[in-house]
């Protein structure tokens, strides 16, 4: 059975971290959120997938190339303009021939078991489709299910209003289909009002023409919308979470640790990195390749993209630092909201709620910030920014201060 991976979005939730790289190659505990499906539908039994790109498509291509480093053989599929997740799925219809397929999201977290899950209960039912679903504590940010007593899809509700969601069980964005029903109901599908088709109004006109849609219910634990800055960091918690992480230190070739540090596992470090002595890091840290931390400083629960210097006691806490930026000595990102509650971050102009009671920054590419300044929690530095020395630092920054 072929698989597509749906890989073509920008993520603009995610900014500043998707200037310069799809979120698709974000990392998680070492690995791009890209390169975990692939394992992990490889090791459920699928050799053949079908990747489906648009933006920074070339970058991805570079980082998979054809598949062989992961046992598999990938095919690129081009959408040229992102109209919908319908759409997407429609772009693999000659790529699958029409066949039984299974679908994936690219900004979720997966595991090969429910992927098996998934496929059993698709081929016990006999449906035109099988929809993995699990239940949130908040429904109303998602596909929402309305599900009948069998296990088939009655209904689906597309980010209802908070308080009328028909249940808690919302679309995970695994699907398996049967090539040749799905892409007649796309044929048949409306654009939205967003200009888009949208994959819950094929889910509909399956229905209207008396197909089922059975629901694949699963625990929630192994799943992870990464949509936000915060949620890359959940999920990076979580994957370091697991047994082949848990308790331990990796550390990539040519890394140097000095002396004095302490390393609080689970923790990852890339390659040819540099850990300044006394300094302390983690848990639940990962960074990245070529990187120099110096000395006394301290990582909690961040992560450090590569190529990038963290100078003398600086303080990171529930942070992502992306590639190739400069922080000075004696910086502090703060990581606590000063009344207790939970920090906000803006996400394309509003101020959200990350749920959290601790949340750092968020520092885009090519960015410096000079000696001795103190950043807010929940900041926002866009890439290419500049915040001179001795700077207190407690709105988004987009540039030079």
């Amino acid at each position: 059975m072929k698989a597509i991976i749906l890989a073509a979005g920008k993520g603009t939730r995610l900014n500043p971290l998707t200037k310069y790289r799809p979120k698709h190659l974000l990392p998680i505990a070492g690995k791009t959120l890209l390169e975990r499906i692939i394992i992990e539908l490889k090791k459920a039994g699928v050799e053949e997938i079908g990747l489906i790109v648009g933006y920074m498509k070339d970058e991805i291509q570079r980082m998979i190339g054809d598949g062989s480093k992961y046992k598999v053989k990938i095919n690129y599929i081009v959408q040229e303009a992102q109209l919908g997740t319908a759409h997407a799925i429609k772009m693999a219809e000659k790529y699958v021939d029409n066949e039984r397929f299974i679908v994936v999201y690219g900004d979720i977290t997966v595991n090969s078991e429910i992927i098996l899950k998934a496929i059993n209960r698709h081929e016990e039912t006999n449906a035109a489709t099988t929809i993995v679903s699990t239940e949130v504590e908040d429904p109303w940010n998602y596909g929402v299910l309305d599900v009948d007593q069998d296990g088939m899809l009655v209904n689906i509700v597309e980010k209802p209003e908070r308080g009328m969601e028909p249940s808690r069980q919302i679309n995970a964005g695994i699907y398996v289909m049967e090539g040749g029903k799905i892409f007649n109901a796309i044929n048949r599908t409306s654009i939205s009002k967003r200009g888009e088709y949208e994959i819950t109004d094929t889910f509909k006109e399956l229905i209207k023409n008396g197909e089922r849609i059975t629901v694949c219910k699963i625990p929630g634990k192994w799943w992870k919308d990464v949509g936000r800055p915060w949620d890359l960091l959940e999920a990076n918690e979580g994957e370091m979470s697991k047994m082949e992480y848990n308790g331990k230190v990796l550390i990539g070739l040519g890394s140097v640790i000095g002396d004095g540090c302490i390393i609080n596992p689970p923790v990852i470090i890339g390659a040819e990195s540099k850990i300044g002595c006394k300094s302390i890091i983690g848990p639940y840290t990962y960074i990245g390749d070529r990187v120099e931390v110096g000395f006394g400083s301290k990582i909690l629960g961040s992560i450090v993209m590569d190529d990038t210097v963290i100078m003398n006691n600086v303080e990171i806490g529930y942070s992502i630092i992306a590639s190739n930026c400069i922080i000075e000595g004696d910086v502090k990102f703060e990581y606590e909201a000063k009344d207790g509650g939970k920090v906000k971050m803006r996400i394309k102009g509003v101020d959200v709620d990350t749920g959290r009671d601790r949340m750092g920054s968020v520092v885009g590419d090519y960015s410096f910030i000079g000696c001795g300044s103190i950043i807010a929690p929940g900041t926002t530095i866009h890439p290419n920014s500049i915040i001179p020395r001795r700077r207190l630092i407690y709105f988004d920054v987009d540039g030079i201060l």
